[in-house]
């Protein structure tokens, strides 16, 4: 069972959704049970995050595939695993940013190390990324 709640100002937590009000109806008073915290991420940031691909993908000669880029420049951010292949060669993969992999405060981090790496890969100008931005979300 998962279901998404709000604390209130009182302390008490709410059902968001209909659906979780439902869940929260199946569980008897007293009854204990056990809650893993997550948060959910921002799908706006999210958007964002993939805006800036886009605008930087839209920017440069390198790449011909925008996913190639993300995942080169989620390893050049340091948001990679480490793998060996069958010679003993260190391979590094690109983390997976899903919203199961990945919570919301490594997910800004994420996006504050990836626009570093952009800057330092592409000599583009943080500010000019900033404004700019909106034109591709």
């Amino acid at each position: 069972m998962k279901l998404i709640v709000r604390k209130q100002l009182n302390g008490s937590l709410k059902a968001v959704y209909e659906s979780d009000v439902e869940l929260l109806k199946k569980i008897k008073v007293d009854e204990d049970v056990e809650i893993t915290l997550t948060r959910p991420r921002n799908i706006k940031f999210h958007r964002k995050f993939f805006a800036l691909i886009n605008l930087v993908f839209q920017n440069q000669e390198i790449y011909n595939n925008p996913e190639h880029l993300r995942y080169d420049l989620t390893i050049e951010a340091g948001f990679y695993d480490v793998t060996y292949n069958w010679l003993g060669e260190e391979i590094k993969r690109a983390k997976s940013i899903s919203f199961a992999k990945m919570e919301e405060p490594e997910f800004a981090e994420l996006y504050n190390r990836f626009s570093d790496a952009i800057v330092r890969c592409f000599k583009f100008e943080k500010e000019d990324i900033e404004e700019n931005i909106n034109d591709f979300y």
